[in-house]
């Protein structure tokens, strides 16, 4: 070594220096250095001989003012390293990243230094490459976003309302709290603020990933001091909406004797009811001893570990129900040797981890390598108990990773960077199965309900032009109590279109009453009358620029016989105004509703509208919570579990019918199934499914039957033998037709209507004719019948029948559900076979 130093000793002083025009800070010291010290040789053996002082040297940076840091090298290493040295307010920016072009990494950088302030001569550095200034748009073409982006930080400073700034991407802000040593951090999380979270699905549902809660917990114990995660434990799952984002609360509370404090994950719906109460996903204890890491990564790979194939990890993780996206498939490599794991793990190259302790995409891939311990005898699962967490070194974008099997359902996990220098390390992380990860009360988040609440923007009397009255509409004044209030009559569409102007609004009734004792056939002609209106409004050009609003009473509460006779109408119409945007509209009164509160609906600029004593309400979807929810009992546990009586699953035999008996016999309990479909016992594959559930325990019939003949009902329900009475109705059977409305044709809408419409009533009246004592009666619905459907005006026309039909056997004091549906993500039924593109429609 000495000899070695010598002589570059010689070369050293065989140079020659200028003295430095600004002030460098040096590594030797990790101070300001001082003058002439850089021209003496012995300072720069010095310099190799002794440690390089970093941390010093970029504190002492900021101490001169400096906030933005460049890095000159083939990667980010130090941007990473410096985070902690420099602050959270400090700009550090890589000019290369080793997996990036050249080019285009430094044109990236200059960029992010130059909105961060730093002055950029770009008419030198574009020189040659043909780039030229633009004009910016003018005002005419200046755009306003009202969707969320993909970045992390809002632009309002939040000192303004008494917070301090979190320092972390999935935090927002910090508050300490008054009188005590506790602390609470507050953050927003979706999957459009944060893309990456999409990535990571569990049994179907956006789970945000335990190794995420891990990060808020050692960003906690980092804040208050702790080096060391002593224990978390992840109780409930925390799972992203589709649309709309949760609320998250970090809170950590004061140090006892030892220094020990607790620290909890909560989160709350960001578009739900305040007054809910939050749902705790992870509790825990943070301590101040610091685990000194015991894991050497420096032979790599590990002697004597045998390659495993990586190839299809993911395709067989899917296959448990862990669907990883690309921002967490990061696994690389992986070696066995007896019961360690080896592994290389990467982020992608569009995923950041500079500013995160430990990404949790990164930290999530690592235990992916737990598929190298084989199919029998893999841990599996995911994280749901921490024992022993440690942070060594932050930023990391590339791990080493050791697993070792502790248990049948424990790990040990060490984590190095690619030098083999610690970055992470686990005592002990118990898994749980993935399909017990999102739990049935968790599933409830996903339940939504319809509320009328009050429309914004109504104001009374403000419309545009005369409102025109088809005939008289139920509900209202009679047509010559109007006419003095700006309402214009006409007999029919005729005299409409022949009116020297039409005016901009017209309104027509579309309440329909019982005809005879015939409910059946009362729908099949209110849904056809509508359906020839709709019809024949389109064809006439002289309505292209007015709205028909279709008026009906009582629609948005329980009703007789006469409200759910006029329920296809509304599924009908709501397809059509999706179809038509601004053309039709539906308006539900009460008796004797005043002119005035019918205006006030007309201003609300919303499709459809109610007016209940006199206020105009609208309807938005709810989440709702078995658990909280004592006006809905029944949709805690909607599908039967009769253990001594039949279970009649009508559609039973088709792809749905099948999921369903399933899991009646699996979940529910079920032991006895009556299958029923127009084929029966002569569907494909029907010896198949029952052997398979009779193995499963269950007792099988199965018949063909038209349900929309009432004759085959009442014939089929005699047939149950007499001591496994039916005693729940699952009705799932039914039929698409697509088209837009205009193509549609009383035949047609008929052919979806009989299995909706006819089926669900002949089942309903011939079970209390027979009497039978029924635990539940379950109607698979549709979303199409809510929201309207595009090209399935008479889908969504039978749906809301069945939910009509539903409000009308509680009425009665009978059970009924009405299960809406939103598509299913199997292949089974009505979504089998479709493509690509009719499922994003």
């Amino acid at each position: 070594m000495e000899p070695m130093l010598a002589q570059f000793r010689e070369v050293v002083e065989g140079l020659s220096y200028e003295r430095p025009r600004i002030p460098v800070v040096s590594n030797v010291s990790g101070a300001l250095a001082e003058p002439g010290q850089l021209e003496d040789p012995e300072y720069w053996v010095t310099h190799v001989r002794e440690a390089v002082r970093f941390d010093d040297g970029v504190r002492a940076l900021v101490e001169q003012g400096v906030s933005r840091f460049l890095e000159l090298g083939p990667d980010g290493v130090l941007s990473g390293m410096a985070r902690e040295s420099a602050g959270e307010d400090a700009v550090l920016v890589p000019l290369l990243r080793k997996d990036r072009e050249e080019v285009t990494a430094v044109l990236t950088t200059l960029a992010q230094l130059h909105v961060c302030g730093v002055a950029a001569d770009w008419a030198t550095v574009l020189d040659g490459t043909g780039a030229r200034a633009v004009d910016l748009p003018t005002y005419a073409f200046q755009h306003e976003y009202f969707w969320p982006t993909g970045t992390v930080a809002g632009a309002g400073d939040i000192r303004l309302a008494g917070l301090g700034a979190a320092g972390h991407p999935l935090l927002g802000a910090a508050v300490e709290l008054a009188g005590g040593d506790g602390l609470v951090f507050t953050g927003r999380l979706s999957t459009q603020s944060h893309p990456w979270l999409a990535d990571h699905v569990v049994q179907g549902a956006v789970l945000v990933p335990g190794t995420a809660l891990l990060e808020l917990a050692v960003r906690a114990a980092d804040e208050v001091g702790c080096d060391t995660v002593e224990e978390l434990t992840l109780p409930t799952p925390l799972v992203l909406p589709e649309r709309g984002a949760v609320r998250i609360q970090v809170s950590v509370g004061e140090p006892d004797d030892s220094g020990r404090r607790t620290v909890a994950v909560h989160s709350r719906d960001d578009a739900g009811d305040e007054r809910r109460s939050w749902t705790l996903h992870a509790q825990g204890v943070l301590v101040p001893d610091a685990v000194t890491p015991d894991f050497d990564a420096s032979v790599w790979p590990p002697r004597d570990a045998v390659p495993v194939d990586v190839t299809d990890c993911y395709e067989r993780l899917a296959g448990a129900g862990l669907r990883y996206g690309p921002a967490f498939q990061g696994l690389r490599a992986a070696w066995r040797r007896g019961d360690e794991v080896f592994a290389e793990v990467a982020l992608g190259e569009e995923t950041d981890g500079t500013s995160f302790g430990l990404h949790p995409a990164l930290f999530d891939a690592a235990l992916h390598a737990s598929f190298a311990f084989g199919d029998d005898d893999a841990p599996g699962g995911v994280p749901f108990v921490w024992e022993g967490v440690s942070l060594h070194a932050s930023g990391a974008s590339v791990l080493r990773v050791r697993l070792t099997r502790t248990g049948d359902d424990t790990l040990g996990v060490r984590l190095a960077d690619p030098t083999g220098a610690p970055v992470a390390s686990v005592e002990s992380l118990t898994v749980r199965a993935a399909t017990a990860a999102v739990r049935p009360d968790d599933a409830s988040k996903s339940l939504y309900r319809v509320e009328w609440v009050p429309a914004r923007g109504a104001e009374t009397g403000v419309v545009t032009g005369p409102v025109g009255v088809l005939g008289e509409v139920a509900g209202l004044a009679t047509v010559a109590g109007l006419l003095d209030d700006g309402f214009v009559a006409f007999a029919g569409l005729e005299e409409l279109a022949g009116a020297g102007e039409v005016p901009g609004t017209v309104l027509v009734d579309a309440d329909a009453s019982l005809d005879g004792a015939d409910v059946v056939g009362s729908v099949h002609g209110a849904a056809v009358r509508a359906l020839e209106l709709v019809r024949s409004w389109l064809a006439e050009e002289r309505f292209a620029d007015s709205r028909l609003v279709f008026v009906t009473r009582g629609m948005a509460g329980t009703g007789g016989v006469d409200r759910m006779i006029s329920a296809p109408v509304r599924g009908l119409v709501r397809s059509a105004s999706l179809e038509h945007p601004g053309r039709f509209g539906l308006l539900d009164v009460e008796s004797g509703t005043d002119t005035a509160a019918v205006l006030a609906a007309l201003t609300a600029d919303e499709p459809e509208t109610v007016v209940r004593d006199g206020e105009v309400r609208v309807p938005r979807l709810a989440r709702t919570n078995p658990a909280d929810d004592t006006a809905d009992p029944q949709i805690d546990a909607p599908l039967p579990a009769s253990h001594d009586g039949t279970v009649l699953v009508t559609g039973g035999t088709g792809g749905l019918g099948r999921i369903v008996a399933r899991h009646l016999v699996v979940e529910r309990g079920a032991r006895d199934l009556l299958l029923v479909s127009r084929r029966g016992p002569a569907a494909e594959g029907i010896d198949a499914l029952t052997a398979e559930l009779s193995g499963l325990g269950a007792r099988v019939a199965v018949a063909a039957c038209d349900l929309a003949d009432r004759t085959a009902v009442d014939a089929l329900l005699a047939g149950v033998p007499a001591d496994r009475p039916v005693r729940a109705v699952v009705h799932a059977a039914g039929v698409l037709d697509d088209g837009v409305v205009e193509s549609l044709t009383p035949q047609r809408l008929a052919g979806v209507l009989r299995p909706k419409v006819d089926a669900a009533w002949n089942l309903h009246e011939a079970a209390g004719d027979l009497g039978l004592d029924l635990d539940a009666f379950v109607l698979f619905s549709s979303v199409a019948g809510t929201f309207g459907s595009a090209g399935q005006g008479a889908y969504a026309a039978g749906n809301v029948f069945l939910d009509a039909l539903v409000e009308h056997r509680r009425s009665l004091g009978l059970p009924a559900v009405s299960l809406v549906w939103g598509p299913w993500a199997q292949d089974a039924g009505m979504t089998e076979g479709l493509s690509e593109t009719d499922r994003r429609r």
